[in-house]
């Protein structure tokens, strides 16, 4: 499988289900020892391809946890093929927020008796989008596998529900779409979150996990402490009276 490298800037952390016409190639690639990066993605008309960005983290030979689900139901297909090919069981989902290339698709885990995690406005905002929602819910943050991954709620940004991972074994952030590329000058799909208050949330990320090393954001490449950074001066500037 190779890896999805068209990134559309201006539509990055888009929710764009109604415009999609097919999708592209799931792919998986080694981003540390025991952590994977998937990636799938969308033909938008007159865009090209979106993509968005996963991971899974093995938490021992036999056992794995996903970071985000595939953006379309074939994907998830692709997504069980992959672990089944190596003898890997899926303990958990976690989830980042509530667009389709986070949370989508959950029903597919659990029939599988696979247990998920979200905060607890996205599974809110799953259930009244006719979604299904995460079997679990966290308030402020939990400890989903326990002083390995941890699930943190920061505050507003790109959305009012955005979480991020933190994976303590490996010192990396997945910051999902409430952490943008380095590529990008622009701060993508807002009208669910809050401008105003992002740099404020991503103060609290910033000061919570210090040692990342490694920051994931929901869509393009991964890069450092300096895609908060990025984050953060894109939404100050946003904010700041014209």
């Amino acid at each position: 499988m190779r890896a999805v490298t068209c990134y559309i800037c201006l539509l990055l952390c888009l929710n764009l289900p109604t415009l999609a016409v097919h999708s592209a190639e799931f792919a998986v690639t080694p981003l540390q020892d025991k952590v994977f990066l998937h990636q799938s993605g969308r033909y938008v008309e007159g865009y090209g391809m979106v993509t968005g960005n996963g991971l899974i983290v093995l938490t021992s030979d036999q056992h794995a946890v996903l970071i985000d689900t595939p953006w379309d139901a074939a994907d998830v297909d692709e997504l069980f093929t992959w672990l089944e090919e190596r003898g890997l069981t899926l303990q958990g989902v976690i989830v980042t927020h509530s667009h389709e290339d986070a949370g989508g698709h959950l029903a597919m885990f659990h029939e599988r008796d696979i247990p998920s995690w979200a905060y607890a406005l996205t599974n809110k905002l799953l259930a009244e989008q006719g979604e299904t929602p995460a079997t679990h819910s966290f308030s402020g943050s939990e400890w989903v596998v326990a002083n390995r991954l941890e699930a943190f709620y920061p505050g507003p940004g790109h959305t009012m529900d955005n979480s991020v991972v933190w994976l303590a074994e490996h010192n990396i952030l997945f910051g999902g779409c409430f952490i943008r590329e380095q590529a990008t000058d622009s701060l993508g799909y807002t009208a669910e979150g809050d401008v105003s208050v992002w740099p404020d949330s991503l103060k609290q990320v910033q000061a919570r996990y210090p040692k990342a090393q490694w920051v994931v954001p929901g869509h393009g490449e991964v890069g450092g402490q300096q895609l908060i950074e990025h984050t953060a001066a894109l939404a100050s500037a946003a904010r700041s009276p014209r």
